[in-house]
């Protein structure tokens, strides 16, 4: 069977079920997959998200710091080399690309770069790390585009479009699912307690940490608040920043503060909310918001990732101006909890973009990415 190997700097928690069903798909096409990953780097560790699979190689990364620009050395060169294709994420700061890549070159294993093209955050993008990455993207054999937008990004580049495969970044979403056993006791009776009230119910379920902007995100709230008497919201994730929330939570009996909750909690949280509330950075969660129908309150900020191309504003979401103030969210928020025809239209909107933009979806996409780049040699 022809082999392909995935080496990840890690494996976060929402890209198991893919992983998964990716194997799946491919050894149902004749095509052996390998993972193999290490541990999180320092600044990501705070989310507690990251896991593996009984099949995947757990490899110790080695970090370093140089010049401010964080750096991963993956010990997997070896084990490479028994491949037929090579994944590797498309990030300046993972060693084993470069090499990788000139080997590609002369003739050895193809490499495949994942990625979004390049970063739109231009507080956390340098300049110099986005030239690099430019150069070398250009020398991988195949390209797997996060999303349209990436693809626009990597055509830029000139790549040919017959190299990359948009692969619409998904996972699974915030639904019940049939392994994901019983809702916990603490979030069972969480939940019947704000259900008992006939609350009007919002959540964000994210990392919690600076690109969220989580001190404007309580300022939200509390104007929200203010507005709808019987407004409650529910904090799911973790990070730097999730200890604004939790403290705030002590004299806020109305903000339940979770962390980190997968399966059949978040599930359970998901069913109740009626919106989601972010006003900061957008990312993959936007596949919880369609599952669950909670329409994306948010803001047009130009550091979204790419799967806020998604997001429709009055269609499946609600977009505020980059510079709109707490108390226009809070407006906002208000008018949709009052205006239950806006309401049903924006949530059956969402249902139907959950019906596109799936796991299932991404899969097969990969999955036939993997096939065409494999047939190169």
């Amino acid at each position: 069977m022809p082999n392909v190997t995935f080496a990840m700097e890690w494996v976060p928690q929402y890209r198991v079920p893919f992983y998964a069903a990716l194997r799946q798909r491919l050894a149902d096409n004749g095509v052996e997959m390998q993972l193999i990953h290490g541990d999180p780097p320092a600044n990501r560790k705070g989310r507690r998200d990251h896991q593996s699979l009984p099949w995947a190689q757990v490899v110790p990364n080695r970090f370093f710091t140089v010049a401010g620009l964080g750096l991963t050395w993956q010990p997997v060169w070896r084990r490479l080399k028994q491949s037929e294709l090579i994944v590797l994420q498309q990030e300046t700061g993972l060693l084993i690309n470069y090499p990788a890549l000139m080997r590609s070159k002369l003739g050895g294993t193809p490499v495949a770069l994942w990625g979004h093209g390049h970063n739109f955050n231009p507080e956390d993008a340098s300049a110099p790390a986005e030239w690099v990455k430019s150069k070398v993207t250009r020398l991988a054999d195949w390209i797997f585009a996060y999303t349209e937008t990436s693809a626009e990004v990597f055509r830029s580049l000139g790549i040919d479009d017959a190299r990359i495969t948009v692969v619409q970044n998904s996972m699974e979403a915030a639904a019940p699912q049939p392994d994901a056993g019983p809702v916990s006791d603490e979030v069972a009776q969480l939940v019947s307690d704000v259900a008992g009230r006939s609350s009007r119910v919002g959540w964000i379920v994210s990392a919690l940490d600076r690109w969220k902007r989580v001190p404007f995100l309580l300022e939200v709230l509390d104007a929200t608040r203010a507005r709808v008497e019987n407004f409650e919201f529910f904090a799911l994730g973790a990070g730097a920043e999730a200890e604004i929330l939790a403290e705030a939570a002590r004299t806020r009996p109305w903000l339940h503060v979770v962390g980190p909750v997968f399966g059949a909690d978040k599930a359970a949280i998901g069913a109740l909310a009626e919106v989601t509330i972010q006003p900061g950075l957008v990312g993959l969660h936007v596949i919880d918001t369609f599952a669950t129908a909670t329409p994306m309150i948010t803001a047009d900020i130009s550091y979204h990732s790419h799967e806020a191309s998604y997001l429709e504003p009055e269609i499946n979401a609600v977009v505020l101006p980059a510079k709109a103030s707490a108390e226009d969210f809070a407006a906002s928020v208000a008018e949709v909890f009052e205006d239950d025809t806006r309401l049903a239209s924006l949530r059956q909107h969402c249902r139907a973009s959950a019906e596109v933009y799936t796991l299932e979806a991404m899969v097969e996409r990969f999955a036939q990415g993997v096939i065409s780049a494999l047939a190169l040699r």
